[in-house]
């Protein structure tokens, strides 16, 4: 029986970005810390990355995270006639099964040999297509096994079948994309920013002064009851990712592609 290995290790504890990369790239010149020189912690570090992740995942239809997802997902005549186009949720890495069932009978199983997908020396420009594609001289066999009437001439007349087919398949990057990273960084420096504006002085402290025999200095920032420390840097943030928002959009989550 054909096997397929997945590799799923992460040196950076599945995090899309380490805290000491969020750190050099996002805050250079910046000390994550309070006036206190308390340092903020890895792991509150760790969470806007991991909540950035998900937002960009959300927007993205994508997994960030290498991992091994399974579908359901429905039969369709037209796309089954062309070599048997099936559109998935999440760019396709390597698949590892597809079957087709009606209720739990399993009608047919296709050998991983006829599962093709569309491969590239890009390592981001995986997509959300598999297509079943039969092996001249193939070794392996499919294992068919038939409830009621073949789904390859229709169901009782229909064109679809709801939740038919049940694949199996790798997803995410071999290398997730630069833009994406770079969107993920200023998504979760926005937060961090907003807490370290609130203490650039001391918690609700906007101006300070010192006089000393006739001698004083004052010390304001841009922090208000409406303005944050950081507001600059968080502005300039907000209107790089209005446009990434769109720019990534139209680049990985594209126009999902039917057979008509």
């Amino acid at each position: 029986m054909a096997q397929i290995a997945y590799s799923l290790q992460s040196s950076k504890n599945d995090l899309s970005i380490s805290p000491e990369e969020l750190a050099n790239r996002y805050f250079f010149g910046i000390p994550i810390k309070d006036q206190s020189g308390n340092v903020m912690s890895s792991d509150n570090i760790s969470f806007y990355i991991r909540a950035a992740t998900e937002s960009m995942e959300g927007l993205l239809n994508l997994k960030l995270t290498k991992q091994v997802v399974a579908e359901n997902l429905s039969y369709m005549l037209n796309e089954y006639r062309s070599w048997g186009f099936i559109s998935t949720s999440f760019p396709v890495l390597a698949v590892g099964a597809l079957s087709g069932f009606l209720g739990k009978t399993e009608q047919i199983k296709f050998p991983i040999g006829w599962l093709a997908i569309k491969t590239s020396t890009d390592p981001t420009a995986a997509q959300r297509i598999v297509n079943i594609v039969p092996t001249v001289g193939q070794v392996e066999s499919t294992s068919v096994v038939y409830s009621g009437i073949s789904p390859h001439v229709g169901w009782f007349g229909q064109q679809t079948i709801p939740r038919y087919w049940t694949l199996t398949y790798c997803t995410s990057f071999d290398v997730l994309p630069e833009d994406i990273l770079d969107a993920i960084g200023k998504l979760a420096a926005m937060n961090i920013f907003h807490q370290l504006g609130d203490i650039i002085l001391g918690a609700g402290i906007a101006s300070q002064s010192l006089g000393i025999d006739g001698l004083s200095q004052s010390i304001s920032t841009t922090s208000s009851a409406t303005n944050a420390g950081y507001g600059a840097r968080i502005t300039g943030y907000i209107t790089d990712l209005k446009q990434a928002r769109t720019d990534l959009k139209n680049k990985y989550d594209g126009i999902a592609f039917t057979v008509g």
